[in-house]
């Protein structure tokens, strides 16, 4: 990046006074910009379609747009803007999410020299982006032109590969008196060699083709067989060449007479359409190509995929299949009226046209499909006397510079076709990427959630907590599980994943608080004195309002708050120790008390208890699942507990799946274990922990 270069900014951050820091630093950083704030759904679809920009840089948590919907709107209209993320929060987790959503790259927000670094190099990134797109299209302008050559010269031209013709130009066709030249494609060349030369020239072509690409042309000269069948002495110069970048041989046999008609006549004849005399799918292919390897970085034009719906049935079946050519025609002429000047209206399929428009916007694309449409639907088709009205169904692809050629706008506009026609709501739609196995997957996952919380569609399972040093209280943790839509068992760290990313986070969390106290009020009820461990995810440890929250539902039930313990991931407390800290007060005023799970696993946790000085810790479970499944020194698991015992911790041990650990959990101290060599998680509270005593 040239360091004098002008930066086209844009920036997504409800706060105006923090978009202006923001252009402040750039400019005293000495990076010269041109930005925008962004403001709604709205004002980004309108800029990024009226002017061209190298960057969005957003905040991760804005209200107005959200970053996820932004990063959407950008691929919807196959923009090539890097993203980047601007978060409060520290860790890992922000910046997987961020990434996971199509950010190039999440940055702390005070980190500005971070920052930079970054802007350097996606800006570096673009840059070599689009001068590899610009290479790309003098490439296949290149290809073009070469494959322009081929098809017009009046040299007979043949490539040929393994005894087959790869290609041969119209010239050859006639050297052999074919009418067309898609005839001779995929051929064996001995079908054109007369029977008595077949082995002349299989030897000629296998002693040719071990000299290797250094070899100079060699002439050959054999009987070929015309396609009548008729006899015809055939010169060739054969080469080594290069076609559609595989090896192959060329045959050549320079013309001797020029055609009396006009090449020009020639191509003009070959891109028109006979029927309506629209261009033909060839033109349309070639110039859409063209339009594309010219755009300019502000440009945006659409092209549209119009196809009759039912045209076997309602026009071929009510006209034939000439009378069903003079409804297609009648059609192009209506279609053609209401194409402007600049615009490429081309007949694409028996039952299809393309309509490549000049300079506009999706939304004003879109609409014009639209029009197009209800014009369609509102004509009568008049063939002798006998009429007949049709409905079409349009796709709307973008052509920009991120365009890449025009088989893929093609494609995109008619995968839009399809599902216009496919809806109930609507008869033209534009484009949309598809979403990958993963988005889809967590899509569904989001839908299954949403779903499952509307209507109490999760259960709570209650696994044991048994006490290693004889004391008599009855322990349990509370796991949450939920089935899909086809029934599978979907795995907790998923759907709670999805319902974070859906915004629905602290709302579950509630619910499962809610289902909790309500069961253990009834359980307690029957004279049992039992405690519940109840998991937070990250929203409800972030949650102020979660505490007082907590006191009107205990109230409210009439149980006391130590009945219940609130457990959090390390990894939870350690990326948010402010909020984490401001949790575990809060319950300790409360009367309950906050336990830390999956303990261990940072590289130094016992940072995190200098912050957050909770009661209880569960260590994590691949302690004890190595030490049985590994036959691991328990050294590592001993020294942990050592370390959480000087500090008056109270432990938890999970995965414990058979006696073997038993005694050195003992031998460490421990308070308490839980795994399901004790027991799997039933779906109520029945252990019975008397038989431990």
């Amino acid at each position: 990046m040239n360091p004098n270069d002008t930066i086209r900014l844009l920036i997504l951050n409800d706060s105006q006074q923090e978009a202006e820091r923001l252009i402040s630093m750039l400019q005293n950083a000495g990076k010269p910009n041109r930005a925008q704030h962004v403001t709604n759904a709205d004002s980004l679809a309108k800029l990024l379609e009226e002017q061209a920009w190298d960057l969005l840089i957003a905040h991760e948590k804005t209200q107005n747009l959200a970053p996820s919907d932004a990063v959407q709107q950008i691929r919807r209209l196959n923009k090539d803007v890097p993203v980047l993320l601007l978060s409060d929060e520290e860790g890992s987790q922000v910046v997987v999410e961020g990434l996971k959503l199509g950010a190039a790259d999440v940055i702390r927000l005070d980190e500005d020299q971070h920052l930079l670094l970054v802007i350097n190099r996606e800006m570096l990134n673009r840059k070599q982006r689009q001068e590899k797109r610009i290479a790309d299209r003098q490439f296949r302008e290149s290809e073009r032109r070469a494959q322009s050559l081929l098809d017009s010269s009046r040299d007979a031209i043949a490539y040929v590969q393994d005894g087959l013709y790869l290609y041969a130009n119209e010239s050859f066709a006639e050297l052999f008196a074919y009418e067309d030249k898609d005839d001779i494609d995929c051929m064996p060349i001995m079908d054109m060699v007369a029977e008595r030369d077949q082995k002349n020239l299989k030897d000629f072509i296998k002693q040719f083709t071990l000299k290797g690409a250094g070899a100079e042309s060699s002439q050959l000269k054999f009987q070929g067989i015309k396609q009548d069948g008729s006899i015809t002495p055939i010169a060739l110069e054969v080469s080594h060449a290069t076609y559609d970048d595989e090896p192959c041989l060329q045959f050549l046999a320079k013309a001797t007479k020029l055609d009396a008609v006009s090449s020009e006549e020639i191509e003009a004849a070959k891109s028109l359409d006979v029927v309506t005399g629209l261009y033909n799918r060839s033109y349309m292919m070639s110039a859409t190509d063209k339009i594309i390897d010219n755009i300019s970085d502000d440009q945006n034009r659409a092209l549209l995929y119009i196809d009759i719906d039912d045209y076997t049935e309602s026009v071929q079946g009510k006209f034939g299949v000439s009378g069903a050519d003079a409804a297609i025609a009648d059609l192009a002429q209506l279609i053609n009226k209401v194409t402007k000047k600049g615009e490429l209206l081309a007949r694409f399929g028996d039952n299809s046209f393309t309509l490549l428009t000049g300079t506009t916007t999706t939304s004003e694309a879109v609409k014009r499909a639209t029009k197009i449409n209800a014009a369609i639907a509102e004509h009568i088709i008049d063939i002798k006397n006998v009429t007949l009205q049709v409905t079409a169904s349009i796709g709307v692809s973008v052509i920009n510079e991120n365009s890449s050629k025009a088989e893929t706008a093609i494609e995109q506009a008619l995968d839009a076709m399809e599902k216009a026609r496919a809806s109930d709501e609507c008869t033209a739609m534009l484009y949309e990427p598809p979403m990958s196995d993963e988005e889809r997957q967590e899509k569904n996952m989001i839908a299954d959630v949403r779903h499952a919380l509307d209507n109490d569609m999760f259960h709570l399972m209650f696994q044991p907590i048994i006490s290693l040093r004889g004391s008599d209280e009855e322990h349990y943790e509370v796991l949450v599980r939920l089935k899909s839509g086809s029934g599978e068992q979907l795995p907790p760290e998923q759907f709670i994943d999805a319902a974070i990313d859906a915004g629905i986070g602290g709302k579950m969390d509630r619910w499962i608080i809610l289902e909790s106290i309500k069961m253990l009020s009834e359980h307690r009820a029957q004279g049992n004195h039992t405690k519940l461990i109840v998991n937070l995810n990250r929203v409800s440890v972030c949650d102020e309002s979660l505490v007082p929250w907590l006191g009107v539902a205990f109230k409210a039930a009439g149980l006391s708050a130590d009945a219940i313990a609130f457990q959090v991931q390390e990894r939870d407390i350690t990326n948010h120790l402010n909020a984490a800290k401001a949790l575990n007060n809060g319950l300790d005023k409360l009367g309950s008390m906050l336990s830390i799970s999956n303990f261990g696993c940072s590289l130094n946790p016992f940072n995190a208890l200098k912050h957050v000085n909770a009661k209880v810790i569960k260590v994590d479970g691949s302690f004890t699942q190595d030490i049985q499944s590994k036959s691991e020194s328990p050294e590592g698991l001993t020294q942990l507990l050592g370390g959480l015992h000087e500090q008056e911790k109270i432990t938890i041990v999970p995965f414990v799946e058979n006696a073997s650990v038993l005694s050195t959990l003992w031998q460490a101290g421990v308070h308490y274990i839980q795994g399901h060599y004790l027991q799997e998680p039933t779906e109520s509270m029945s252990y019975d922990f008397n038989m431990e005593g």
